[in-house]
């Protein structure tokens, strides 16, 4: 049987709309390219304080939470398998193909596919990840505090990874390749605390050491040079996992999907929600709010009062 609507994603958007759709009699497929539902919920080590009703827990215990009500709900999460291709020209409605080759029609799609984290692609990042190379200052500050730890990014999250850096005691170097993008508030406080140098424009060209991170090589203001550190955080923005579905589907200047105001893609039964649907606050209520709000429209669409 064909089901009503194929999820692809169980992050929380994803997770989401399935709860959603089998709330309003609506046959879910749920497809995830990782080993168990949550998404970006794995890299999440802290409590998120902006998540209502939740008295605690971090992304991972988060994410089990949404394992069992999808359990408990009997939908079942095909883990492992991952979308390559949305066909959704045809008459007979959209198809998503994934990586064995199958083909997974259904009455419409949501995508639901998320962001990853952007790397440097520089000597040292992948071989020293785990061992000094972070991408969370909030998970690893207890390791790194009262050492020399370089935080690279201009946004937002890099500024308040430098702050908590600071915070206990380190000496903090943030490397902005261009102007800062951050919120003023958060520039301001990093230019009044004398823990943290920040160079810009500047760029991290290598991340140097054998066991553990020992030093790190900078370009900034024409020449080159090594400077000690025993961390690197690095948090230079995300990358919308839309490559599969980029010649279907209509994007913005980011690589995000564009969607109208009931999320609907530029083609027709094709919905997006959560981060991959780039929305003003990129976070966990909004993700679960869209999976929300975007079942409610599918379903008016297939439902038709």
């Amino acid at each position: 049987m064909t089901p009503d609507v194929v999820i692809i994603g169980a992050g929380p958007a994803g997770v989401s709309a399935a709860l959603w759709a089998r709330s309003l009699d609506l046959v879910p497929e749920v497809l995830e390219s990782g080993p168990a539902p949550g998404g970006q919920l794995e890299l999440i080590h802290f409590h998120p304080l902006d998540f209502a009703g939740l008295a605690d827990g971090d992304g991972p215990a988060i994410a089990a939470v949404f394992a069992r009500q999808l359990a408990d709900a009997r939908i079942e999460v095909r883990c492992g398998v991952a979308a390559v291709a949305l066909e959704a020209g045809g008459e007979t409605g959209p198809r998503v193909i994934t990586a064995d080759g199958a083909a997974h029609p259904g009455h419409a799609v949501l995508v639901a596919s998320g962001v990853r984290r952007r790397r440097l692609d520089i000597p040292g990042e992948r071989e020293l990840e785990g061992r000094g190379v972070s991408t969370s200052a909030t998970r690893d500050r207890a390791t790194f505090a009262g050492r020399p730890v370089v935080v690279v990014g201009g946004g937002d999250a890099a500024y308040e990874n430098a702050l908590l850096l600071s915070a206990v005691g380190c000496a903090v170097t943030l490397v902005v390749r261009e102007r800062p993008r951050a919120r003023p508030e958060f520039v301001a406080r990093v230019a009044h605390d004398p823990r943290i140098e920040v160079l810009t424009p500047a760029r991290l060209t290598a991340i140097h050491g054998r066991e553990r991170v020992t030093a790190v090589e900078i370009e900034s203001a024409g020449r080159r040079f090594e400077r000690p550190a025993e961390g690197v955080v690095i948090k230079v923005g995300v990358i919308p996992n839309t490559e599969w579905c980029a010649s279907a589907l209509e994007l913005d200047a980011d690589g995000h999907l564009r969607v109208d105001a009931t999320l609907r893609t530029s083609r027709p039964r094709v919905w997006a929600a959560g981060d991959v649907a780039h929305p003003v606050i990129a976070g966990l209520a909004v993700a679960i709010g869209q999976g929300a709000q975007a079942m409610g429209a599918i379903r008016s669409v297939l439902r038709p009062a």
